[in-house]
């Protein structure tokens, strides 16, 4: 049996999207990877670079299903942007509607 982990930082929540991120969009390695070789890359990338202040490393499966979360969150603000959008509201800008979400 494995402990749990402590909850994740909102510095290391930014911290594993930014590696997420260069991750998935690096075109020097190759874009057609499998998802075992992608995910062994950010795990191994994020424990590498963390911040200080991010004390722990995290498993493979511990960033997936972090990713996944943050993923579906961010999801979900697409959506309610997407929809005061198609109301059109006159004159809004993006921070107005930024901030009805």
């Amino acid at each position: 049996m494995t402990s749990r982990t402590s909850s994740y930082l909102h510095a290391e929540d930014t911290h594993i999207c930014h590696v997420y991120l260069d991750t998935s969009q690096n075109p020097i390695i190759d874009t057609n990877q499998s998802k075992d070789m992608f995910w062994s890359r950010v795990e191994t990338d994020c424990n590498n670079t963390k911040p200080e202040n991010i004390g722990e490393s995290r498993g493979k499966r511990s960033l997936q299903c972090r990713m996944q979360t943050i993923l579906s969150a961010v999801g979900k603000l697409r959506g309610c942007i997407r929809h005061i959008e198609s109301l059109n509201p006159s004159g809004a800008s993006e921070a107005d509607i930024a901030n009805i979400c």
